[in-house]
């Protein structure tokens, strides 16, 4: 049975889109308008759904290649717009850095991948001053069309067990409704799995999780469900319809109301709006007059819900671009963009969805639907190659590289990098040109981060192994312990240790200071999984009891957890707690290692060096930052409980800052990844620096008695 077509799934759409707009807009109190998406998943599934076990019905078959060319007609050639669009205003109006990532995140939109690609990305925590990308909306779409690569087939293995059990049972002649229940199994089951899985991993990985297919499966199978049980939930009374459907609105509003950025989701809050979504469609088979279907099929609702899909893909470039050309965007100015995307996807809608979607090029010729795919992909990848010759193209020029004899003060120094960096500032001060060749390039600077191998510690909660690294086979060890910013410092330990006969190990887990403190995670609540990292490092210094170990870490701005569980965010009482718990730290780890050495964090810095260098008519003056004062006040915090605890502290200040500035360029050297991550590539540079304070290599004492 088809339910037809019904004016209030338009109105749910409406009301999808929506909230999703009001949500990223940040108009009005619905801070978790984002749950439109799911009421969106739900919708989808039951709508396909009930294509194909309709189809299923009426021909005892389903349509592999009619069901992918009605998809590629319906997906395609709004989404390719949105895309050529938000890569060509990308060059215009963002820096080449951003446009260089807008035009990677176009790549994988156009595979339907952008989820996995952003999952990549949101469990890299040297990414967290990165602004979001303007085509990062396209990961629920890549999901949509993961779940139906799937869910076809199984529909068409269900038709032929069907046809098989039909043939086994004299007398079967109506296919499609045994196809309808055959269906509801293996929903249950896939629901069931992938609920369990988003519940659980929405813990351990909230970002990951949030672009995972595997956890918003269960939302496109309620959907799906839904569609199979159509013919009895259609027999309830018109006036418990009714009900279930204003049960079922309430439900997504009060979503939209009461979630937030620190809610874990989707887990189990999911289930709020995806229940509540499916009540609607179940509600709105046959409902009485006084349902909330007449208002969802209102005629300004309907045209909403029409325009919905343009509506979804054009907002979000939109206000992303919008942020960038207009440094403050206030509510006057997102309420400009919002009204100015309503009447470009309603032109999209009328001309670019319906013209290709009911074109008689494809009337009867299914082959030619699915053949839309390839074409898209022949057409755009020129396009973004052309894109990505132009942005490239503005980095290239430059100037030579910044140097002490040039630019230096002339006084003596026995420090060449501070005196660089004294240089740089003075370059930078006089106006010189950005140097050529950055090293790292700035379109490389977002993955310049140093490898961990297998050892991705924030990716594996149990049965962690160890990866030695240095001079694998030497008799002393070192360890490194701590989050993203001890992590930095990899490049130049690993050398310091294979270059005087040390095995180094690297316990990093990203977000999870050194510090014997507990963060506060993105999602809200205290972070389990980092205590439970910290003990297991402290047990592997007992165990390797090594020469030396490093701690090093960032305050996590978000707070820290109390002895009660509860947030605590403001600066005193943080940089109180982080310094008591550097000070617990220490005596865990002193009586099992030879010397216990606090690497003081860099100053973070207020501009981000690969935005600022990369923006038109940038220089050098222009992108010198300050220091950022909040973390001054935590890299101090670590310096007294090293003075307190009588261990060493690394003072790092010098080689990014004097008196207050930092460059963003320091010789040839992007110094800083972001506003709180040094480069890999400095890193690197600044092994002997490290050295000079950490002192892994023979004493002079030591040297001249060899």
């Amino acid at each position: 049975m088809s339910p037809g077509f019904r004016q209030d799934i338009q109105g749910l759409r409406a009301l999808a889109v929506l909230l999703v707009i009001l949500d990223h807009a940040k108009i009005g109190p619905f801070h978790g308008g984002f749950v439109g998406v799911d009421v969106f998943f739900v919708i989808s599934g039951f709508l396909i759904t009930g294509l194909l076990v309709s189809e299923a019905e009426r021909n005892g078959r389903v349509s592999l290649l009619g069901f992918y060319a009605r998809r590629a007609r319906r997906i395609l050639p709004a989404a390719t717009l949105v895309i050529a669009a938000t890569v060509g205003f990308g060059i215009y109006f963002l820096s080449a850095v951003e446009a260089n990532g807008a035009i990677r995140d176009a790549l994988w939109a156009t595979f339907f991948a952008a989820n996995f690609k952003l999952a990549r990305d949101g469990t890299d925590y040297f990414q967290n001053d990165t602004p979001p990308s303007p085509l990062q909306h396209y990961w629920s779409l890549a999901v949509e069309e993961q779940f139906y690569v799937v869910w076809p087939l199984l529909v068409l293995l269900l038709c032929l067990y069907a046809a098989w059990r039909a043939r086994r049972s004299a007398g079967q002649r109506s296919l499609g409704p045994r196809v309808r229940d055959l269906g509801v199994s293996p929903l249950v089951v896939i629901i069931g799995v992938s609920f369990a899985y988003s519940v659980s991993y929405s813990t351990t990985d909230p970002v990951s999780a949030y672009f995972s297919p595997f956890t918003r499966a269960w939302e496109l199978g309620i959907g799906a469900l839904v569609a199979c049980l159509s013919t009895r939930l259609i027999l309830l009374k018109p006036s418990v319809q009714a009900l279930l459907s204003w049960g079922g609105l309430a439900a997504v509003v009060v979503a939209s109301l009461v979630f937030d950025g620190t809610t874990v989701f989707p887990g189990y809050a999911a289930a709020l709006p995806v229940v509540g979504a499916a009540a609607l469609l179940a509600g709105g088979l046959r409902s009485a007059a006084w349902g909330p279907q007449r208002l969802l099929s209102l005629p300004p609702m309907r045209a909403v819900g029409d325009w919905s899909y343009s509506l979804y893909l054009w907002h979000w470039p939109a206000l992303i671009i919008a942020a960038e050309v207009v440094t403050d965007l206030s509510l006057a100015r997102r309420l400009a963009v919002v009204a100015l995307v309503v009447p470009l996807s309603a032109l999209s809608y009328y001309f670019v969805e319906n013209p290709v979607r009911r074109a008689q090029l494809f009337k009867g010729r299914r082959l030619r639907g699915v053949l839309l795919y390839p074409a898209v992909v022949v057409l755009t990848l020129p396009m973004l190659a052309a894109a990505n010759n132009v942005v490239e193209g503005e980095l290239n020029d430059g100037g030579p590289p910044i140097t002490v004899d040039e630019f230096g003060d002339g006084a003596p120094q026995q420090d060449q990098v501070v005196a660089l960096v004294r240089a740089s500032v003075k370059a930078a001060q006089d106006g010189f040109d950005i140097p050529a060749d950055l090293k790292p390039s700035l379109l490389d600077l977002s993955t310049d981060i140093p490898d961990l191998g297998k050892c991705q510690y924030f990716e594996i909660n149990n049965d962690r192994p160890l990866c030695p690294r240095g001079d694998t086979d030497a008799d002393r060890t070192i360890v490194l312990i701590g989050d993203s910013h001890a992590r930095q410092w990899v490049p130049a330990l690993d050398e310091l240790a294979k270059r005087y006969g040390y095995t180094a190990y690297f316990l990093i887990r990203e977000g999870c200071p050194s510090s014997d403190v507990t963060p506060w995670m993105v999602h809200g609540g205290p972070s389990t999984d980092c205590e439970a990292f910290q003990e297991w490092a402290r047990q592997q210094v007992e165990e390797l009891r090594p020469d030396a170990v490093f701690l090093g870490s960032e305050a996590n701005r978000r707070g820290f957890a109390d002895d009660n569980g509860e947030l605590v965010d403001d600066e005193a009482t943080m940089a109180t707690l982080y310094r008591e718990g550097m000070e617990r730290e220490i005596d865990y780890l002193s009586p099992y290692a030879g010397r216990v050495v606090v690497i003081g964090d860099p100053p973070a810095v207020v501009e981000h060096p690969g935005r600022c260098l990369s923006e038109r008519g940038a220089t050098l003056k222009s992108c010198l930052s300050t220091e950022d004062k909040v973390s001054l006040t935590y890299i101090d915090a670590l310096r007294q409980a090293a003075a307190n605890k009588g261990v060493e502290f690394v003072e790092t200040a010098a080689w990014f800052c004097v008196d207050g500035l930092c460059p963003s360029v320091v010789g040839d050297y992007i110094a800083h990844r972001d506003r709180t991550h040094i480069s890999q590539s400095y890193a690197g540079y600044l092994t002997d620096e490290l050295e000079g304070q950490i002192h892994l290599g023979p004493t002079d004492a030591t040297a001249a008695a060899q």
